[in-house]
């Protein structure tokens, strides 16, 4: 949209005043100011229902440099405003709920309207476009300037709504909509690479580290088993030594037994042991003959003759035969 006539048609915070946009195409504007009335009539019909109400930032009454929210214009009335002006007949109010309003009353937010201009441009030139050869440069002059050499007749427009026009500009939709699919079909094939890519990359990084898990587990369970012989085996030693430490006292205990210093040592406990540690090596091996001959066999050999009660008590102590079921040692010695 070609700029203002001046400060005369700029409003408050960069709008115009509705009567100076036709004025504006008139002095500005490469195509026919009436045909773009009548183009930006039906682009004004296709934004919403007629009946709606424009939003009070694009279009809204001004009064004593105040806005009145109170007045809406619809998009009907609007558009009525233009088609008038296409018809020649620049109209000096514009209908509202509140009945006739002076167009220079109005304000228009440019940047909206001129976005509604230049889809209109676009819309008349491409059906100038259709409406005659390409070459015929006298006939589009007529379209976008409105005036050419008497010499050449003009050749009627096609309307917008016709048709071929609508064909065509569904057909370039269509090349539109089938360039984006395309364009997007690309960005979601990079997409799916990079993911495809990625997935790679993670799974190799998952494979790692499924590897460096199991490496571990497996030097974990190691560390567990030799943990536990450890264990196992510091278990088996404390064992063993409470062993000793019993047989210790064992022999401490038969130490004392034996010593003769010790008072509560009875002599013939002493003979006792000293007698089973001679007839019988220390416990490795049972005499050959029976307990009653070895004991009387080994008291004479120390120059001693017991009496049989004291020989059947030193048998006993050395057999256990008082015991209700006796050895074989005993067995043996009750043979004797």
């Amino acid at each position: 949209m070609a700029g203002a006539d001046g400060d005369n048609q700029i409003g408050p915070f960069g709008r115009i005043k509705l009567d100076g946009i036709y004025s504006d195409w008139a002095s500005g504007h490469h195509l026919n100011p009436r045909l773009l009335a009548f183009e930006l009539a039906a682009t004004l019909n296709t934004l919403a229902p007629l009946d709606q109400p424009i939003q009070p930032l694009h279009a809204s009454v001004f009064s004593d440099g105040r806005s009145d929210r109170n007045i809406q214009i619809t998009h009907g009335a609007l558009a009525d405003y233009f088609i008038a002006a296409s018809n020649g007949r620049v109209a000096t109010t514009i209908s509202t709920g509140s009945g006739p309003i002076p167009a220079a009353n109005v304000l228009i937010w440019r940047k909206w309207i001129e976005r509604l201009v230049d889809e209109a441009t676009a819309r008349t030139e491409l059906a100038a476009g259709f409406a005659q050869p390409a070459n015929d440069s006298v006939s589009f002059s007529m379209a976008v300037n409105g005036s050419a050499a008497s010499s050449h007749a003009p050749r009627p427009l096609i309307p917008s709504n016709s048709s071929i026009v609508l064909k065509a500009q569904q057909a370039q939709s269509r090349r539109e909509g089938e360039k984006s699919a395309c364009e997007q079909l690309d960005e979601h094939q990079v997409a799916r690479e990079r993911a495809e890519q990625k997935l790679v990359e993670l799974s190799a990084q998952l494979e790692t580290k499924t590897a460096q898990n199991q490496q571990l587990m497996g030097e974990l369970e190691l560390q567990r088993r030799e943990l536990n012989d450890e264990r196992r085996a510091r278990r088996e030693a404390e064992d063993e030594s409470i062993r000793m430490e019993e047989q210790l006292e064992q022999v401490m205990g038969l130490a004392e037994f034996m010593n003769q210093d010790n008072q509560l040592s009875p002599p013939d406990g002493r003979l006792i042991v000293e007698c089973w540690c001679d007839v019988t090596p220390n416990g490795t091996a049972a005499p050959t003959v029976g307990w009653s001959a070895t004991v009387n066999k080994w008291f004479k050999a120390r120059g001693v003759t017991l009496p049989a009660v004291k020989v059947r008590l030193f048998v006993t102590a050395l057999t256990g035969a008082g015991r209700k079921k006796g050895g074989a040692i005993a067995r043996s010695n009750n043979k004797g």
